[in-house]
C-alpha cells in the first residue's frame, strides 16, 4: 500500500498538476461555516520516504467539503491545499498535500511523525495527528571500504540491543561505527525480524592501484631522398604495462551485544574480504614507421619513392594485481545491556533508554 502510494506522488509531481494564480482564495461565506478541519494519512510511515494526505472542511451543518490538489480555472474548487498551513518536526509538506519524512530513524522513535495543519483563512481551525513509525522499509546490508589504493578494510563496530518506546515493546536498535565516524542506526520491530542474518555488515579491502601505462614506442627514422628513395626505419616497440597493485586485506567487524540477549549477534552477517587485485596497465603503443624517402630527381621516371618504415608493435598489458587477504573473523562481544552502546550516545538514543511505559506499549 506505501508503495502505490509513492507512485501515485511521484506521477502527479511528473504531470505538474496547475497551481491556483496567487489571487485564488476561498469564498468568504464559506470560510465562515467551516468548524472544523481532519486530515487523512497513512497509520503508518518509514524514515526518509513520502506518504500522501488528505483533507476536509466540516461545516457547521455537518456537510463535509474536501480540499482538492488540482486546479481548473473555468471549474475552480471550493476549497484547495494551498489554503493550508502545514507544518511539522518530522516531516517536510509537499506541494500535492503529502508529506516527505525525515530521515533518521532515531529522530522519531518516541514521537512519530507529528503533523499540523491550520486553515489559512480561520487560523482557529487547525488539526493535528501522528504517524507511527514503520521501519520495514529500513535498508539492511551496508558495505564500506579502505580509503587508498590497497588500504585495508575499515574497522566496524555493530551494537544492538532491544529497547522500547510508545510504539513497540521489542523495538531493535543497531548502532553502526565506521572508524571515527558518527554512529549510525537501523530500528526494526524486534518481533517481525528473521532469526539470523537480518544485517549484513561487509568491511571490504579498497582495490588495488592500477598499473601504469607503458611509454610509446619511438618513431622510426625517414629514409633519404635519393634514386631511389631511402626506405623508412622502422617504428619502436611500445613499453609494457606494469603490474596491477595487490587489494586491501579485508575488514575487522566487532559485534556488541547485550549479555542478557547475546542471540542478537547472530543478526548480524559480517563479512571481511579483500579488495579486488588492481588491473594492469594498458601497453604503450607501437612507435609509427618512418616515412620513405623522396626520389631525387623528382622527375626521372627510373626514380621512385622509398617505402615506409613497418609500425612498432604494442606493449603488453601489465599482469593484474591479486586480490587481498580477508580479514580476521568477526569478534562477538557481550556486555551487560547498560554498557552496549559505548560513550558516543545521541540524545535520541538517551530517550529510547531511558523510556519506561507508563502501561503496555503501543504496537
Amino acid at each position: 500500500m506505501r508503495r502505490v502510494v509513492l507512485v501515485g506522488i511521484v506521477l502527479t509531481a511528473a504531470c505538474g498538476p496547475k497551481r491556483p494564480p496567487p489571487s485564488f482564495a476561498p469564498d468568504p461565506g464559506l470560510v465562515e461555516q467551516i468548524r472544523e478541519l481532519r486530515m487523512a494519512t497513512s497509520l503508518r510511515a518509514c524514515p526518509g520516504e513520502s506518504f500522501a494526505a488528505a483533507y476536509t472542511a466540516v461545516l457547521n451543518d455537518g456537510a463535509l467539503v474536501p480540499f482538492e490538489t488540482r486546479y481548473d480555472k473555468d471549474h475552480p474548487p471550493r476549497l484547495h491545499v494551498v489554503f493550508l498551513e502545514r507544518s511539522s518536526p518530522d516531516a517536510t509538506p509537499l506541494e500535492g498535500g503529502g508529506w516527505s519524512a525525515t530521515r533518521d530513524p532515531l529522530a522519531t522513535a518516541m514521537a512519530g511523525f507529528r503533523l499540523t495543519a491550520s486553515f489559512r483563512a480561520k487560523p482557529s481551525v487547525t488539526t493535528s495527528t501522528v504517524v507511527t513509525p514503520d521501519y520495514s522499509c529500513l535498508q539492511h546490508a551496508f558495505g564500506f571500504r579502505g580509503v587508498g589504493a590497497g588500504a585495508s578494510g575499515p574497522q566496524v563496530t555493530v551494537r544492538l540491543g532491544i529497547l522500547r518506546s510508545p510504539f513497540y515493546d521489542r523495538l531493535l536498535v543497531a548502532g553502526i561505527e565506521v572508524e571515527d565516524a558518527p554512529p549510525y542506526y537501523v530500528l526494526a520491530d524486534a518481533r517481525a525480524v528473521p532469526p539470523s542474518d537480518w544485517l549484513v555488515i561487509e568491511a571490504r579491502g579498497s582495490r588495488g592501484a592500477r598499473g601504469a601505462e607503458g611509454t610509446a614506442g619511438v618513431a622510426g627514422t625517414n629514409g633519404q631522398a635519393g634514386c631511389p628513395g631511402g626506405a623508412g626505419g622502422p617504428g619502436g616497440a611500445g613499453g609494457n604495462g606494469s603490474g596491477g597493485g595487490p587489494g586491501g586485506r579485508g575488514g575487522q567487524i566487532t559485534i556488541i551485544a547485550p549479555a542478557e540477549e547475546p542471540f542478537l549477534a547472530g543478526l548480524v552477517d559480517a563479512q571481511v574480504p579483500g579488495g579486488e587485485g588492481g588491473e594492469g596497465g594498458v601497453g604503450g603503443k607501437g612507435g609509427a614507421g618512418g616515412k620513405g624517402g623522396a626520389a631525387d630527381p623528382p622527375n626521372d621516371p627510373r626514380c621512385v619513392a622509398g617505402s615506409a618504415g613497418a609500425s612498432g608493435p604494442a606493449g603488453a598489458k601489465g599482469q593484474d594485481g591479486r586480490d587481498g587477504l580477508p580479514g580476521t573473523r568477526p569478534q562477538i562481544v557481550t556486555v551487560p545491556m547498560r554498557d552496549v552502546w559505548g560513550t558516543r550516545i545521541p540524545p535520541s538514543l538517551a530517550e529510547l533508554i531511558n523510556y519506561r511505559p507508563a502501561g503496555r506499549a503501543r504496537r
